[in-house]
């Protein structure tokens, strides 16, 4: 190891990246985990909220052999990837029973999913749409906010408050009949109808929820938020070491290389030797674009070990090389003679006339 360390000073570098591509790579396994199920070409997938407290429904379904699943009270179900044919759709044949006594009859229907998307039905029997569906949207916010969606199973008209615990604004107004999705602060909310608390809820960056509210009496609500899509299970914030660690070992590397190349080659060479040098940034620039589009893995984490993988076989190789290479001195280097050898003409040093 000393002979690498007195000869070349290159691979020391090396392990900083290779050092921080490692835990890097844990993190980003770590992450992927919240990433949401998103349906690509071939297939699709289903949500239903139900919005009715109190009240256990029967849903079955031509999905599969035939799926069945009951949803109590305010309750959620997704389906996951649903195969599509061949035309991209699936027609989905859908009965709804009531298992409570008293509680609203809701129609069977038919609804044709298309691929590549998610689906959401919500019950909503208090409006005169008591079936509503729409597309839904299972990717985090790129700016590390919240994605709120308020299913509310209320008269039309009630309008609904979203307003920030700690300073008292209002985030967010609608009325009960829009469900469009928001984007808000990942901060704690109060949701209010007038004056009455219905819900109270701390969002978390990357998350997608979905806010259902149900009546529970003339001027009694009851509430449930689910997670969609799961939330960041880890802070931003650990990119920056990381991002300072790469930093570090990419200049020492780059610097190093730079003059290794550069004093290393013969006076006439220099500009091309390093030009070689810069090269090598192009062919791992192609390593990178190449594993990257032909997706050899599921997994991005999976990537960053591959690239930490090849960091540590190029290592070794500088290494190899580094305990055999002789430096090169340009002062203590051979000159070439000034006289001209047999043969060539000689310079002629010129002369200076005065008149």
């Amino acid at each position: 190891m000393l002979c690498i360390i007195s000869k070349l000073s290159i691979p020391i570098p090396i392990l900083f990246p290779i050092l921080i591509l490692i835990p890097h790579s844990l993190c980003v396994s770590i992450y992927n985990r919240t990433y949401p199920v998103i349906p690509e070409e071939g297939s699709t997938q289903v949500r239903i909220f139900s919005g009715i407290h109190g009240c256990n429904y029967r849903v079955s379904t031509n999905i599969g052999s035939g799926l069945n699943f009951t949803l109590q009270g305010i309750d959620f179900y997704s389906s996951g990837n649903i195969a599509t044919n061949l035309d991209g759709t699936f027609s989905l044949d859908y009965t709804i029973e009531s298992l409570t006594q008293g509680c609203p009859q809701l129609d069977s229907g038919n609804q044709l999913l298309s691929e590549a998307t998610a689906h959401t039905l919500f019950l909503r029997p208090q409006q005169s749409v008591t079936k509503h569906w729409y597309e839904d949207e299972l990717q985090k916010s790129n700016k590390s906010l919240a994605l709120v969606r308020t299913l509310a199973n209320l008269p039309a008209t009630t309008r609904i408050i979203w307003r920030e615990v700690k300073t008292g604004n209002t985030a967010l107004e609608l009325l009960a009949r829009h469900h469009d999705l928001y984007e808000l602060n990942t901060i704690e909310y109060e949701v209010l109808h007038g004056q009455v608390l219905i819900h109270q809820q701390r969002l978390r960056p990357g998350g997608v929820y979905a806010l259902v509210i149900g009546q529970e009496s003339a001027n009694g609500f009851v509430s449930r938020m689910f997670e969609v899509t799961e939330p960041n299970s880890m802070s931003m914030l650990w990119l920056i070491p990381q991002y300072v660690v790469m930093t570090l070992g990419e200049v020492m590397f780059s610097v190093t290389g730079l003059v290794f190349s550069y004093s290393q080659a013969p006076r006439s060479m220099k500009s091309l030797i390093q030009a070689f040098w810069l090269l090598t940034v192009a062919f791992g620039n192609i390593i990178v674009v190449v594993v990257a589009e032909l997706k050899f893995f599921q997994s991005q984490a999976n990537e960053f070990f591959l690239f930490a993988g090849l960091m540590f076989v190029d290592m070794l190789i500088f290494m190899w090389f580094a305990c055999y290479y002789k430096t090169y001195d340009e002062n203590t280097a051979p000159k070439l003679h000034s006289e001209s050898k047999p043969g060539q003409r000689k310079l002629i040093k010129p002369q200076h006339y005065s008149e």
